[in-house]
């Protein structure tokens, strides 16, 4: 499940394999995280593979249970809070933003869009998930708020990561650029009002999007397992037959 990592930089790789596995589906929700057994597949010490669980203790992937158990939360429950809150969060940024960014603010956020759509097509995934968050980021900058900032960032760890990326379609992907776009272009107007509406809007499409995602992952996950018990049903029968 985990690829070997290298010695440097230890926790954050770690923790970024642990995220992944979480995030494609790999770990389900309810699975337990044991640090021996982690360490042992991924070539390192218990020590990292603690602090990763604890990042991910932090901000809600994992969960921590009775005895001091450690599992998987329910990603589709967590993203959906997570969401609602961001939709308020960055419904009133980008209101702010309309109202006290700067002109050259603006033509930043607008060339970010431009070099989205470009790069719809790449097949980089980390280009699309960076360039996703450098224009959330940009319009929460751009709203003046230290604090708002401050809380938003917390969020990105939920935006719309270079692990989710592989599970995005090119028309889902070309969609929200454009939803992005036309952010833009409220944001140009100074329409404070439309620029909120359509960031909530826009949100609330990420979130089914990545709902859909996991249900999917969800199904392709049960649908090995069961396919696996028919070959494993089938050998027995075999073997059954031989035997008799």
């Amino acid at each position: 499940m985990f690829a070997k990592i290298s010695q440097k930089g230890v926790t954050p790789q770690v923790y970024k394999q642990l995220r992944k596995a979480i995030l494609r589906g790999k770990l389900a929700a309810g699975s337990r995280l044991i640090e021996s057994r982690i360490a042992k597949d991924l070539g390192v010490s218990r020590t990292p593979v603690r602090e990763a669980i604890s990042r991910l203790v932090a901000q809600g992937i994992v969960k921590e249970i009775e005895g001091g158990v450690r599992v998987v939360a329910d990603m589709e429950i967590e993203i959906k809070d997570v969401f609602a809150i961001r939709q308020l969060l960055e419904g009133y940024a980008v209101r702010l933003a309309a109202e006290n960014a700067s002109q050259e603010e603006l033509s930043e956020i607008d060339q970010v869009c431009e070099a989205s759509m470009r790069a719809v097509d790449s097949t980089s995934t980390a280009e699309r998930a960076a360039l996703n968050n450098i224009f959330h980021g940009a319009i929460a900058k751009a709203s003046r708020s230290e604090r708002l900032i401050k809380i938003i960032k917390e969020f990105y760890e939920y935006s719309i990561t270079e692990e989710m990326m592989p599970f995005y379609g090119e028309e889902s992907t070309r969609e929200h650029v454009e939803q992005h776009r036309n952010i833009a272009r409220a944001l140009m107007a100074r329409d404070s009002d439309k620029a909120e509406v359509m960031m909530k809007n826009h949100l609330g499409q990420v979130l089914e999007t990545i709902k859909s995602t996991i249900s999917e992952v969800r199904n392709e996950i049960f649908s090995n397992v069961e396919v696996e018990a028919i070959e494993v049903s089938k050998v027995k029968k075999i073997v059954s037959n031989y035997s008799n």
